[in-house]
């Protein structure tokens, strides 16, 4: 496997850990825990998708 692909294989997980903690702060309660929470799982579903077209095209 390329060192790439590596990469992407680590940030997926860093960013599957970066969504269960704002999981975790949405069960927290209401309030600004929870807005947190919300923006931390957009930000990994925005995230994710990028990261594997830029790997993508590196692999060209």
């Amino acid at each position: 496997m390329t060192p790439t692909l590596w990469i992407a294989i680590i940030g997926t997980i860093a960013a599957l850990a970066f969504a269960a903690n704002g999981y975790r702060a949405i069960r927290a309660g209401p309030g600004h825990s929870a807005n947190a929470g919300r923006l931390h799982i957009t930000i990994v579903i925005a995230f994710l998708p990028l990261l594997w077209l830029t790997i993508a095209l590196i692999q060209l």
